[in-house]
């Protein structure tokens, strides 16, 4: 048996090879295709299919490119009609044979209706050997149930329960489970950090398998959750099919002077590091960690926008950064500044510095009178013991159409777990025109330096 797991970076998501002799499976394939590809050159062998277990919401599925490009057959479900353009549709129970193993679907409903996992099996062994369980099953958690609306949540949640209970489960302990994302993922809330599981772990350990009854199992895991911008366009990219990427980065260098020439008009995205973007920045651009873009930009900003990269001299992560931004739709990647703020400079412009405060000294009061304390991260984030005094708690998801909760007139200072994001919502609120602040450190050191 040949078994690849390829995890794509930036996205928490996880896709796989699978196969045996001469072909090979790919199960939800990421955008950017040529790594399945290689994958199968080295080996000899050939893709045959391509599985779906849903349409993903978080991520451009690249299965019709792929198929194109090796001519292996997409196999997509046939228990919810979403309108594909492309795919095979099949049905529980459906089965593909890879040399000396077989693949069955097993129709999982509860994240979507039409929910697919997949369990393999060796030879004529009866018993399986792992099973892909999507956005079904993950480790530590469970998928979300609310994208059909507040009024269907007790369905989907109590399907979800009848797919995990009566159909996952009941393969037995030993079978290795293999989820579609791990922690960091838009698609649970707190997965664990660990890269392999099997189901029975998953019945021992997964706090949300700790129930009696479909009911206890509702009441813990039903309740809406905020849902990215992108999402929606994804919705529609993995249904009508999205641009081929290929493999060539697009990326073009920008001159200083035609940057200014388009700059009003961009979103520029600073990807220097945190500490250089606070000491000092062009007018405008918003600051965004390498390693979460992806988590930030489609929740706060368009599809549709124009991106400019700003980096300093090291172009090490420029080309992450753009597989990144194609991965969820953005394409609109105009170019990038190399070496930009000593350009800006030189061109006799003037940076503009982000005020940032320690922990230390805004819990010694050295502070506005007047403040607004806001804290932007997500709900089940929260503890009972945080700082509460003047505290507006505004998920950084949920930003860019909350601003009407701030008063432009107060200093806000900015809290989330590290201080890394809180830099990427004092940028944006500071180019919408608020007086915003950094408490480095986070909600964490806030409470430590709380007096005993």
């Amino acid at each position: 048996m040949f078994f690849k797991i390829i995890e794509t970076e930036n996205l928490a998501h996880y896709s796989y090879i699978v196969g045996d002799g001469n072909d090979l499976a790919v199960i939800d394939p990421m955008r950017d295709v040529s790594v399945y590809m290689k994958a199968a050159r080295k080996e000899g062998v050939r893709i045959k299919y391509i599985l779906e277990t849903h349409r993903n919401e978080d991520y451009i599925i690249g299965s019709m490119e792929l198929a194109e490009k090796t001519g292996a057959k997409i196999l997509i479900s046939g228990h919810e009609d979403l309108g594909h353009v492309y795919g095979e549709k099949i049905n529980d129970g459906h089965e593909i044979t890879l040399g000396d193993i077989r693949i069955r679907a097993i129709h999982t409903p509860g994240h979507t209706l039409g929910h697919m996992s997949y369990a393999v099996y060796e030879g004529e062994n009866q018993n399986a050997y792992m099973v892909f369980t999507g956005d079904c099953l993950f480790m530590g958690d469970l998928g979300r149930t609310d994208f059909y609306g507040e009024e269907n949540l007790e369905k989907m949640t109590g399907l979800l329960y009848e797919s995990v209970f009566d159909k996952l489960l009941p393969l037995g302990d030993d079978v290795l489970m293999l989820p579609a994302h791990g922690a960091g993922s838009a698609c649970g809330d707190a997965m664990d950090e660990r890269p392999f599981s099997t189901l029975g772990y998953e019945r021992r350990t997964n706090p949300h398998l700790q129930v009696d009854s479909k009911e206890e199992f509702i009441k813990d895991l039903a309740r809406m959750r905020i849902k990215p911008r992108y999402f929606e366009k994804m919705e529609v990219l993995n249904v009508k099919g999205g641009d081929f990427v290929g493999e060539d980065i697009l990326l073009n260098a920008l001159t200083i002077e035609e940057f200014k020439e388009i700059k009003d008009d961009v979103l520029a995205i600073d990807i220097r590091k945190k500490e250089g973007f606070i000491g000092g920045h062009i007018p405008g651009t918003i600051y965004m960690s390498p390693r979460s873009v992806t988590a930030v930009i489609g929740t706060m900003f368009s599809t549709e926008e124009k991106v400019v990269i700003i980096i300093d001299n090291n172009t090490k992560e420029l080309e992450d950064v753009y597989w990144y931004l194609r991965r969820i739709g953005f394409d609109n990647i105009v170019g990038y500044v190399h070496n930009a703020i000593d350009m800006w400079e030189e061109s006799g412009e003037e940076v503009k510095k982000l005020v940032t405060m320690s922990s230390k000294k805004f819990m010694a009061g050295e502070i506005e009178e007047d403040y607004i304390l806001l804290d932007i991260r997500k709900m089940e984030e929260l503890e009972e013991d945080d700082p509460s005094q003047n505290r507006i708690n505004i998920p950084i998801q949920t930003l860019y159409n909350s601003l009407n909760r701030l008063d432009k007139e107060k200093t806000i200072y900015i809290m989330c777990g590290s201080g890394e994001k809180a830099t990427v919502a004092a940028s944006y609120l500071y180019n919408s025109g608020y007086k915003s602040i950094v408490l480095t450190g986070g909600a964490r050191m806030l409470k430590s330096l709380r007096p005993k």
